[in-house]
């Protein structure tokens, strides 16, 4: 079917679901009423309070979705204004994809944090009539691109508000959100399930429409930037999306509960991707959806890929350049953005030389105290410490002890638990007893090295530790480094 026919279709779905809804609240209405005595062999009035809760929870919920769909307007992230004249080469490559793409320049571009790329207008009645439009550039996403990369993210989300996609595909396609969002919001279980179902064909028919605006928007930006430009872009952005979310996770967060932040905060997430762009990229695949939800109007990534291999090529004139050159002033704007971002009242800003061992030494304490409770509660001591956990280790009690550190995991993983917790138990020691320090590399985890430069010999600790027979060259090994093993308590660098 003609994507055209189907928007037909879709919309006369989306004029019959304001029918059935209709409909339903007028009938569950004249129910409550009663029409004469007949309600009354149902129960009366718990029945008649039931049909009228249900009537105005539908009519409750489609005026609420309709209301936000048509009047209100989601708020833009926070970030940061690029005028013409602070980012005047990102300006005249939008405006140039504007005119390519066929259709009106934007009003505004933000810089914002995330790790995303988006065009939006403040449209009204369902799309149709257009507004303040709005570009934003997630500074992350900017860190990890080329320029042919970003010119083909802009091209293609640029490429949604094209005027050559007429006014009945635009409607259809924003039909589609107030019938799912009415379906999901209704809190009646019947008529929830009812509405859901209609919303469901409502997607099966426009599903088509949606997708062809993504394959259509790819297109946009393979003539903008070249096949290549677009599927790398493609295949970067879920690598900088989850790399951006466990460096704000593991890093940003665990740094601002403890009172800090880095001066740097984006020049510290360009380090920690270029360390492990390809570690990341394993876990992006991971973390994406094996099958989306039947909402979802996106094609999967692997299938747009594939579908621009039978896009013909346009011959473009690279530029490989990074995508910051983008921004003239990259470090100035970064800060900005981060105090924008982040409640900066009693922080304390650091470098990264200096934040990154303290995050270091603040991990290590919170996955080593679990460790010294787990030892506490299964010998009744109070002053658990390095010593009383290689005490457990001769005698043989690895499997008690992992237990109680991991009760609810299996013997395997429990047992890895253990030896984790063990490294950084060993790894606190060091530093408490000032045989060691954490070190910045300039990598993403910094070092703990010994007095005289070394690294630590973790791997060999853990080997004898490992084994009751050889527990004792453990304990002289530790002494030779000069590392206690006696009252040393995980207490965290950081305040939580």
């Amino acid at each position: 079917m003609r994507t055209s026919l189907r928007a037909l279709l879709s919309v006369a779905l989306l004029v019959g679901f304001y029918v059935l809804t209709g409909g339903l609240v007028v009938a569950l209405g004249a129910l409550g009423f009663g029409w004469g005595s007949a309600l009354d062999i149902f129960g009366g009035v718990a029945v008649r309070g039931l049909l009228f809760g249900s009537a105005f929870a539908l009519l409750f919920t489609l005026v609420y979705v309709l209301g936000r769909v048509l009047l209100v307007r989601p708020p833009l992230p926070p970030g940061v204004r690029l005028t013409p004249e602070r980012a005047p080469e990102l300006w005249r490559i939008v405006r140039d994809l504007a005119t390519q793409v066929d259709t009106r320049a934007p009003d505004e571009i933000r810089l914002v944090g995330e790790a995303d790329v988006t065009v939006t207008d403040d449209a009204r009645l369902f799309g149709l009539i257009p507004g303040r439009r709005t570009v934003t550039v997630g500074l992350p996403l900017l860190l990890a691109y080329t320029v042919d990369q970003l010119r083909a993210v802009l091209a293609h989300e640029s490429g949604h508000f094209s005027r050559r996609h007429g006014a009945t595909v635009r409607l259809a396609h924003h039909g589609r959100m107030l019938v799912v969002e009415t379906a999901r919001h209704t809190t009646v279980a019947v008529l929830r399930g009812f509405l859901t179902g209609y919303a469901r064909l409502h997607v099966a028919v426009e599903q088509a429409v949606s997708r062809q605006l993504e394959y259509d928007a790819d297109r946009y930006a393979v003539a903008a930037a070249g096949r290549s430009a677009m599927v790398d872009a493609l295949r970067e952005l879920r690598v900088v999306a989850t790399g951006w979310a466990e460096y704000r996770e593991h890093r940003i967060t665990p740094a601002y509960d403890g009172g800090h932040l880095p001066e740097d905060l984006f020049g510290g997430f360009a380090r920690y991707l270029a360390a492990y762009r390809e570690e990341v990229r394993l876990r992006s695949v991971e973390v994406a959806p094996a099958e989306p939800a039947w909402w979802e109007s996106h094609p999967p990534i692997g299938e747009r890929i594939a579908a621009l291999r039978f896009v013909r090529d346009v011959p473009v004139v690279a530029d490989p350049r990074p995508a910051t050159a983008l921004l003239p002033d990259l470090d100035a704007t970064g800060r900005e953005l981060q105090r924008v971002l982040f409640d900066h009242a009693g922080i304390q800003l650091l470098p990264w030389e200096e934040l990154a061992p303290l995050l270091a030494d603040r991990t290590a304490r919170d996955l080593a105290h679990p460790l010294y409770q787990a030892a506490a509660r299964l010998t009744g001591r109070a002053d658990a410490d390095l010593g009383l956990l290689l005490d457990l280790f001769a005698a043989d009690r690895y499997a008690e002890l992992a237990e109680a550190l991991a009760p609810d995991a299996e013997d395997e993983d429990a047992l890895s638990a253990l030896t984790v917790a063990f490294e950084r138990a060993v790894e606190v020691a060091a530093v408490d007893s000032a045989a060691a320090r954490w070190q910045d590399s300039g990598a993403a985890t910094p070092e703990l090295l010994t007095t005289d430069g070394t690294p630590l010999p973790l791997a060999e600790l853990v080997d004898l530790a490992a084994d009751p027979e050889t527990v004792p060259a453990a304990r002289d090994l530790l002494t030779g480094l000069g590392i206690r093993t006696s009252a040393t308590r995980p207490v965290p660098a950081l305040p939580h």
